[in-house]
């Protein structure tokens, strides 16, 4: 006998998704989160038009917020810019995404503890006892499969010892909110040698401003300020709320599936901040697990998961180089700023649409970049 079908270790969007599918093919699911309310992080709050399509799919209510039409670099004086091909990207606030997630995870009958932490679980004889301890003393749950969907540094992943070194210079990010109008229906990603800073309007008088360095992490202001014309963009305008931090970014795994347990999200494994797919990939993985479970496939996920993978990380991995190759990057930016299908294509491919490439450029990527799995 078991108590849930899924025990979910983490309360973040992706393990709310997780949730709000699993109970769309019947299955019961319950969410372990450990802060007594929504949890937060630092977060672009950008989402790409692949995680809109799963949010709408699933019918999380997504009223709130800011659409955006694509992807702006920029550098200095130069500014290429490129549109999502079929749907738009939408902004929005990571509290307002958690306030809609939960509304509709509560709306399909999603069990949530809250204030209750995983300490320790075990599989035996196609049971997984999950042990919980909160304010009230310690719990035991039984399900048929522990999900853990507990973030970057997840106690699930770290307990299975599926943990491994990261191979690159790792990166943090700093965010925080401005009360000012956006100047752009853009996600605008601003370039220099030292960081990133990625500008996502989330409402009539609200842009978030996510800052990613390279290297140990440095003051927001100290960041900010390698981005004059950012910072004259936001002068007036005082910050709104504290600063949030995130990282060290890279975490990888040995394998995303043991006996009892299967990891999603960012505890499934991470590259970078750099390409803003991070809840596209964890949302669209959510729920190629849930259909893997619901089907008697489990066994598939991994496979699922690595696919789904393949072209966010590629394209990851290639911004990744342009941050740290300044003279690639510019002439990178001046050849899409002549060529603005181009730069559409791209993100055509890394939304998973079907795009119809134009140049050589995007031809060459279709063929070497596996396809990404259209989300259910």
């Amino acid at each position: 006998m078991t108590d849930f079908d899924l025990v979910i270790a983490g309360g973040g969007p992706v393990g709310l998704v997780t949730a709000i599918a699993a109970r769309a093919r019947g299955l019961s699911a319950v969410v372990v989160e450990q802060n007594l309310g929504l949890p937060e992080k630092a977060c672009g709050e950008g989402m790409m038009p692949g995680a809109v399509a799963v949010l709408e799919a699933l019918g999380v209510a997504l009223g709130d917020g800011v659409e955006f039409r694509g992807i702006r670099f920029v550098e200095g004086t130069e500014a290429a810019a490129g549109e999502f091909p079929e749907r738009k990207g939408r902004g929005l606030a990571r509290e307002r995404l958690m306030r809609a997630l939960a509304e509709r995870a509560r709306a399909v009958g999603v069990v949530t503890l809250s204030g209750h932490t995983l300490r320790d679980f075990r599989y035996r004889d196609r049971v997984l006892a999950a042990e919980l301890s909160c304010a009230g003393g310690p719990r035991t749950l039984r399900a048929r499969l522990l999900v853990g969907a507990d973030g970057l540094r997840s106690g699930v992943r770290r307990r299975l010892g599926y943990e491994l070194p990261p191979r690159r210079p790792q990166r943090f990010g700093l965010h925080r909110h401005y009360p000012c109008s956006p100047w752009t229906d853009w996600v605008e990603v601003h370039w220099t040698d030292q960081a990133e800073a990625y500008v996502t309007p989330l409402g009539p008088r609200e842009v978030g401003v996510a800052l990613l360095s390279h290297g140990a992490p440095a003051p927001y202001e100290e960041l900010l300020s390698c981005f004059p014309a950012l910072q004259r963009a936001l002068a007036g305008s005082e910050p709104a709320g504290r600063v949030r931090g995130a990282g060290p970014f890279e975490q990888r795994v040995r394998a995303v599936l043991a006996p009892g347990v299967a990891l999603v999200g960012d505890a499934a494994g991470y590259l970078d901040a750099v390409s803003g797919e991070g809840l596209a990939l964890g949302f669209r993985a959510a729920v190629a697990l849930v259909e893997r479970f619901a089907a008697g496939e489990l066994w598939r996920y991994p496979s699922d998961h690595a696919r789904l993978c393949a072209t966010p990380h590629a394209l990851t991995w290639l911004m990744l180089e342009i941050a740290r190759r300044p003279g690639l990057r510019r002439a990178i930016i001046r050849y899409l700023a002549a060529r603005p299908a181009q730069f559409s294509d791209l993100l055509g491919i890394a939304c998973g649409a079907r795009v119809a490439p134009r140049s050589l450029l995007g031809s060459t990527l279709r063929r070497v970049l596996p396809p990404i799995e259209r989300p259910v």
